[in-house]
């Protein structure tokens, strides 16, 4: 069902995912706050399967019990540094807007 995460994704296992998201976390641990630590690592566990997280804000926002405004805030700071990417999904079947599917990008070190 959710396998066309796997065509967004940049890594083929977990343990590469793992350790570019550890090196993302050291490059930028000054730049990043707790919650966006938190939000990464929230991404990274959805992301184990398919290489790609299908996620809803409010999924996120319980999950690590912040308002809306400070996961989209989290989201946009790790899209600026680069860490992620955000791909809007628009639902093929309803025409409407989804979740978006974050992807955790390669480390470039």
């Amino acid at each position: 069902m959710t396998t066309y995460l796997s065509e967004y994704a940049y890594f083929t296992n977990k343990h590469d995912l793992d350790a570019a998201t550890r090196q993302h976390v050291l490059t930028h641990w000054n730049d990043m706050n707790q919650t966006e630590r938190a939000v990464l690592d929230m991404i990274r566990r959805y992301s184990v399967k398919y290489g790609a997280a299908h996620l809803k804000h409010e999924t996120i926002e319980k999950a690590i019990k912040k308002s809306n405004a400070t996961v989209r805030r989290a989201i946009r700071k790790l899209v600026k540094l680069e860490i992620i990417e955000r791909i809007h999904y628009i639902r093929p079947v309803m025409s409407g807007l989804g979740a978006n599917i974050y992807v955790i990008m390669t480390s470039r070190n």
